[in-house]
């Protein structure tokens, strides 16, 4: 190597351009480095849905990541050697980025593929991430020893320039890892990520591009350019739904009948379809639980009664609803329901089974988005350490026919409360019939100031609850009338209100209180007790 052939790759001879660029590349090696190792994290959510989340799964992403990497680094060693150039680096990045801005539209129908076609799940798992993730890390690990080629002025500087690209890439590489998993992912989805990740990427390499082709000014001048236009926020996407109406069209198509059967650490989960239903199951103990009906050609449509009359929480809430936890998932059509209905809602929803999650995404067609988020988790854990308060609170997290009894106690219902903004409102879903339900509403009664029912007539009934001791019922057909002509409920708020319990306080009797150290929820479960009449 000659001191002429190294120069001819800097683009200018002076002193301040060349660390100029050299800054700006040691910066693109650490912008580089998060992409891969964020993209290797965005790989599992990618491939969870289809060959789960176990050790094949991660075995395969870290080695596809390591073969990757492996192949860029000879290949960038070599191309570097014949052509060291940064209008050719720039081509790379922008190659390896246009690869991923395009990911999101074509990666669901190649791991559907896949995954018809493959039934073992440790070969399965690794085609599929090898289809996913071995083109774009292999461009992308071409940048660092391109990166050293085009900056080595001698022999003596080769340690510490080489040490360098290395340290500042890998310090990029835990910032995306850590960044990815800690707070993209649970903020604004799979999709937005990999988006932003490949938008990152082509801005890179247009300031490769202009470092290569332009003067040291107007180098500076399009990189900065580049970098503030990186800053402004990408426009919204004119699919940015809630569901994705390509999937249901998709499951539409398919014969009727089971569709799958995933097991789970905590279920055993069944997709079925029936014309154009799309039903989850939880079987337990031999016995079908539905946990979920969605119309797959309508995504308003609430099948289930008592998912429509959930938004009998909306009632009791004095003010303009800005966010929303969901504890239970499902299928996922309470939360979007809401979602769909009122656009400027944040809605957290806490899952225990991140493999229900999963198959919600996968065949429901649920779609994270900013202002949308599933989080798996035990919904009192995520109470117990989450902060933040909520307008609503909404609760149907039932496994088969029943709720876990630490979500039916005292001490339960006052840390919901206790997470509730000023005059917030509280909805559970509850069985009717049962010892056990006259004792939930005895103990919601005691936890709460202010509580009314809402009987689905299919053997659920709403209790939704407000802690604010003077609400004034009287208010009630008003707000009703006034949030429907606002938010255009597919099923009238009116009509939700007829079902009201005149006196609920009767639907108590016979109730016993259910703490943390006194709950028997089983046995009340299946000892059956005689229905008041009810006058509505």
């Amino acid at each position: 190597m000659t001191q002429q052939s190294v120069d001819a790759t800097i683009p200018s001879a002076s002193g301040a351009s060349a660390t100029f660029t050299s800054v700006v590349i040691y910066g693109i090696a650490f912008v580089i480095g998060a992409i891969v190792m964020s993209f290797e994290m965005l790989g599992s959510r990618y491939l969870n849905p289809y060959f789960g989340s176990g050790i094949y799964t991660w075995a395969s992403l870290i080695s596809t990541v390591l073969t990757a990497l492996t192949a860029g680094y000879f290949l960038g060693g070599w191309l570097a050697d014949r052509t060291a150039s940064l209008s050719v680096l720039a081509i790379t990045v922008l190659v390896a980025s246009t690869y991923m801005l395009a990911l999101p539209s074509f990666a669901a129908p190649l791991l559907e593929f896949l995954l018809a076609d493959i039934e073992d799940v440790r070969t399965g798992s690794l085609i599929a991430s090898l289809a996913i993730l071995l083109f774009p890390v292999t461009f992308f690990g071409m940048y660092s020893p391109f990166a050293i080629r085009l900056m080595l002025r001698s022999a003596r500087s080769s340690g510490m320039t080489s040490g360098t690209v290395y340290g500042v890439s890998t310090f990029g590489s835990i910032v995306g890892t850590l960044g990815t998993t800690f707070y993209l992912i649970p903020t604004i989805g799979t999709r937005a990520i990999t988006l932003w990740l490949g938008a990152a990427g082509i801005v890179c390499g247009l300031i490769l591009l202009a470092l290569g082709r332009a003067e040291r000014k107007t180098a500076i001048g399009v990189a900065v350019l580049l970098i503030a236009l990186c800053a402004l926020p990408l426009p919204a996407r004119a699919d940015d739904t809630l569901i994705d109406p390509a999937v249901r069209a998709e499951i539409l198509k398919r014969k009727d009948g089971r569709l799958a059967h995933v097991e789970s650490e905590y279920n055993d989960i069944y997709i079925t379809k029936r014309r154009n239903q799309l039903i989850m199951t939880f079987q337990l103990k031999g016995w079908d639980y539905t946990e979920s009906v969605a119309n797959l050609e309508d995504p308003d449509d609430l099948p289930l009664h008592y998912s429509q009359v959930m938004t009998a929480a909306s009632l009791l809430y004095p003010a303009e609803i800005k966010r929303i936890l969901m504890i239970g998932l499902g299928g996922g059509s309470i939360s979007t329901y809401y979602g769909r209905a009122m656009p400027d809602v944040h809605i957290d929803t806490v899952e225990l089974d991140q493999r229900v999650i999963d198959v919600a995404k996968q065949f429901f067609a649920l779609r994270e988005t900013p202002r949308v988020r599933y989080i798996a988790s035990d919904g009192r854990v995520f109470l117990n350490r989450s902060k933040d308060r909520y307008d609503l609170i909404l609760l149907d997290a039932y496994r088969g026919g029943y709720v876990p009894f630490h979500l039916l106690t005292r001490e339960f219902y006052n840390l919901v409360k206790s997470r509730l903004t000023p005059g917030g409102a509280v909805a559970f879903n509850v069985h009717d019939g049962t010892k056990l339900y006259h004792s939930t509403v005895k103990t919601l009664g005691e936890a709460f100031p202010t509580l009314d029912l809402y009987p689905s007539g299919m053997g659920e009934v709403i209790a939704v609850m407000t802690a604010d001791p003077k609400f004034d019922r009287s208010v009630l057909a008003s707000r009703a009338t006034a949030l429907q002509q606002r938010y255009n409920f597919r099923y009238p708020l009116p009509d939700v209100l007829k079902r009201r319990v005149a006196n609920p306080q009767q639907e108590a009797r016979g109730g016993v209180t259910i703490t943390d150290d006194f709950a028997p929820v089983n046995l009340y479960d299946t000892i059956d007790a005689p229905k008041p009449n009810r006058k509505k």
